[in-house]
Order: structure tokens, then C-alpha cells, then sequence
């Protein structure tokens, strides 16, 4: 039976198609998967990225990593339009699913507490993102440290995840260390001050993460030098919080 992890925010653009292949990256390394096994869903340990979002970024990285000459060694599965295939995740053939998701439903000010309104809203998106979560071991809340995503973490946090009790953690994610450490400590501490549960983590910017994509690159396949190094440790400190975490969730059940 699969782990499923869901990365969730309802903004976009706060790094969750970044961390979901990154991170699939770090474990398939991990785990030693070989990426014809991938393709085949052979019998060798396995991870796949879930992709629910309709504009496909993690998707997209993915294509580019191929046609670049480099291997996928984790499976690629677009689920934008099959709300019955999610529901079905707990059956994959797979040991870890990284599901990443689009942003959602944007509310207005006044309707920011009432609890009537689901914040997932209505349609193919909304039921997409209820049908993840219904199965989601986890859930990883990507949080810019510059502030503007605040708010729609804390409907994240606290209108979806507290009241369906999936445990969660929020990643400081795009931390640029060239502008100090303020932003990252005032980001920390408005999460504290919720308190909401955090990753120690960070994802720091560095170039080879914003130029994944165009270079068709996993963090895994960096170049090799000195801030592609730190760049990749990133995840793999993230990768292995995310077990701990994991091995924290399974004893409290």
C-alpha cells in the first residue's frame, strides 16, 4: 500500500509542483529506483508524482528531463481529469505517491471565516482536491517567506486540514539567503504563532531550482558544484524530516 503525500496551498505559484518532482527526485534516489522500472511499474521499489493540477507544471518538468537525455526515475501520472483514478490511489503500485495540486477556490475577505462556504469550492478542481485528501497520508503546505501567501495558508491550514485531521507540516519554501534572514524569521514566527506545525527545512532559492525546469533537470541531476550541492540537500533534508514525520504519524495511530 502506497504513502501518499498531497502538496497543497490554495495560492499557485508558492512551489508545490517544484517540491512534489524534487522530492520524488530525492526518494527515488533513495530507494535506488530505476527509471525503465519506472515506466513499466515493474516490481523494484517505486515512487510516482500525481498530478492534479490542470496546467501540468510537474508534468511539464518531467517531459523536459527526458527530452533532455536525462532519466524520469519515478512515474508521471496525469489525474487532472480522473477524479475516479484518485479515488483508486490507495490500490496503485507504488510506495510513495507525491500528488501535486493547483491552487483553489480564492475567497473574499468576508467570507474567510464562514464556515459554510467549503473553501475547495465546486467543480473538477474542488472534487479532485477532495478526493486527494480523502486519501492523503500527509500533507505538505509550501509557504513562501515573503508574506503574501499568509492568508491563503491559514484557509489552507485551518479550514481544510485541522478540521480533517490530516497531519500536515508548512515548508518555508523560496528563502532567497542573499536577503537575510529577516523575511524567514517573521515568516517562522507568524507559523508559530498559529501554531501550525512546521518542517525544520527550508527550501532555500537557489538557481538550479528555478532553472530545473528549462535546463530539464531533477535536483538530483544538478551539475556538480558547490550551490547545486546545497540546493540538493535541501530536499534531502526535507526527504528526511518527511520520514520522521511519517514514523511520528503511524506511532501516535
Amino acid at each position: 500500500m502506497p504513502y501518499i503525500t498531497v502538496l497543497l496551498n490554495r495560492k499557485g505559484g508558492v512551489g508545490k509542483s517544484l517540491l512534489s518532482v524534487n522530492l520524488a527526485a530525492v526518494y527515488a534516489e533513495i530507494l535506488g529506483c530505476d527509471a525503465a522500472e519506472a515506466e513499466t511499474a515493474g516490481d523494484g521499489p517505486s515512487v510516482a508524482v500525481v498530478s492534479i493540477d490542470p496546467q501540468g507544471t510537474s508534468i511539464e518538468h518531467a517531459e523536459k528531463v527526458k527530452k533532455a537525455g536525462r532519466p524520469v526515475p519515478f512515474r508521471v501520472v496525469d489525474a487532472s481529469q480522473s477524479i475516479d483514478k484518485l479515488r483508486r490511489l490507495r490500490s496503485a503500485k507504488a510506495d510513495i505517491i507525491i500528488v501535486d495540486t493547483p491552487g483553489f477556490m480564492p475567497l473574499k475577505a468576508e467570507d474567510d471565516e464562514d464556515e459554510s462556504i467549503d473553501p475547495l469550492g465546486d467543480g473538477t478542481t474542488g472534487d479532485a482536491l477532495r478526493a486527494v485528501l480523502d486519501v492523503a497520508d500527509d500533507v505538505i503546505v509550501p509557504l513562501e517567506a515573503e508574506g503574501s501567501a499568509f492568508t491563503p495558508t491559514r484557509v489552507t491550514v485551518e479550514r481544510v486540514l485541522i478540521p480533517r485531521q490530516i497531519p500536515y507540516g508548512v515548508v518555508v519554501n523560496n528563502w532567497d539567503p542573499r536577503d537575510g534572514t529577516a523575511d524567514r524569521d517573521r515568516t517562522i514566527s507568524l507559523v508559530q504563532r498559529r501554531g501550525w506545525e512546521l518542517y525544520n527545512a527550508t527550501v532555500r532559492h537557489y538557481k538550479p531550482h528555478t532553472r530545473g525546469i528549462t535546463n530539464g533537470r531533477f535536483c538530483t541531476q544538478y551539475e556538480s558544484n558547490h550551490i547545486a550541492t546545497k540546493a540538493k540537500q535541501d530536499f534531502v533534508s526535507l526527504a528526511l524530516e518527511h520520514q520522521l514525520r511519517r514514523q511520528k504519524h503511524a506511532g501516535a495511530r
